[in-house]
């Protein structure tokens, strides 16, 4: 990312010193055709895998990256599961380091990507050697991008806009500012908001993507949400900026479950599971509404009583 954006996204000092991503990092390019493009970096490693999904979920494409030297991963199919899961199905598949591995080893491994990916949304994706270090392919990667995403449908506007935060800080000078990727309607300067859970009220002072001002900001795009009349301790990631009264946290939710083939066993009755969804994470009790479990590879009727409440739309 910092090769193809000139942006490092691993600002904290632990990524740093150990040489991984541990959050969520942003970074933005100009594509050839001029389109502006915002990233997400989000970690790979299983264990950071609820930082992974507080960044991925408002996406348009995914850049899929596989270690020429490494090969597919565990984590490579979890991600793939979840990409599938929210419903991400079109990208481009990076196969990073190209400068470590001869013409014969890069072939092993792209035909152990393409096994991988067979049966997941990722199954016609470019994949595309690449190597940060002698730049090889970068410009090939950058073209594939631009093609993926000139066939994503145009963000929906419902009139209904909510920011999912993923990030709450004070800036110098300006105060509390929230970032998140903008859904489903328009923001702009002036207008009063409400933060939910927790019922905050405050208004829009500043609005900026990729470092740049903005009267208004439109569906799809990352935004750095400058707010006054609420303070950052009260604010914290998973929480959702919405207009004033449009949208109410929920505890309940009735859905239809569906449980990965790959799965190691049912999901039961009763059974205590952890729900992620937007930016948010809660523990949740699920009742199976039909029989009294799902088995891997069904889908069913079920409901969850979230410990704590979270913004969630049909």
């Amino acid at each position: 990312i910092k090769t193809l954006t000139g942006i490092d996204p691993d600002r904290l000092r632990e990524e740093q010193e150990r040489g991984m991503t541990i959050d969520l990092g942003f970074a933005h390019l100009r594509l050839p055709g001029g389109t502006e493009v915002g990233i997400v970096d989000v970690p790979g490693h299983h264990d950071l895998i609820r930082n992974m999904l507080a960044g991925v979920g408002s996406i348009d494409a995914v850049i899929l990256v596989v270690a020429a030297d490494e090969g597919v991963m565990p984590q490579t199919r979890e991600h793939l599961a979840i990409l599938s899961m929210l419903g991400i199905d079109r990208g481009v598949i990076a196969l990073t380091k190209r400068d470590l591995v001869d013409a014969e080893w890069i072939a092993l491994v792209t035909e152990d990507v393409r096994a991988a990916v067979r049966s997941s949304p990722l199954a016609e994706a470019p994949i595309v050697p690449v190597s940060s270090t002698s730049r090889t392919g970068l410009d090939e990667l950058l073209a594939a991008i631009e093609r993926v995403l000139g066939e994503a449908p145009p963000r929906r506007d419902l009139g209904r806009p909510r920011l999912p935060i993923d990030r709450a800080f004070t800036m110098a000078g300006f105060g509390t500012v929230v970032t998140g990727t903008l859904i489903d309607g328009t923001f702009a300067v002036g207008e009063e908001v409400e933060i939910v859970p927790g019922g905050h009220r405050a208004r829009i002072r500043g609005l900026q993507t990729h470092r740049r001002a903005f009267e208004a900001a439109s569906p799809g795009r990352r935004v750095a949400m400058n707010l006054t009349g609420v303070e950052k301790a009260d604010l914290e990631r998973g929480m959702t900026v919405v207009r004033p009264g449009t949208i109410a946290p929920l505890s309940v939710l009735g859905l239809r479950l569906a449980v990965l083939p790959s799965a190691s066993g049912p999901v039961e009755h009763d059974e205590a599971v952890k729900v992620h969804i937007g930016t948010a994470e809660s523990m949740a009790r699920g009742s199976v509404l039909e029989g009294d479990a799902i088995a891997p590879g069904e889908e069913r009727w079920a409901q969850l009583r979230l410990a704590h409440p979270v913004v969630a739309v049909p």
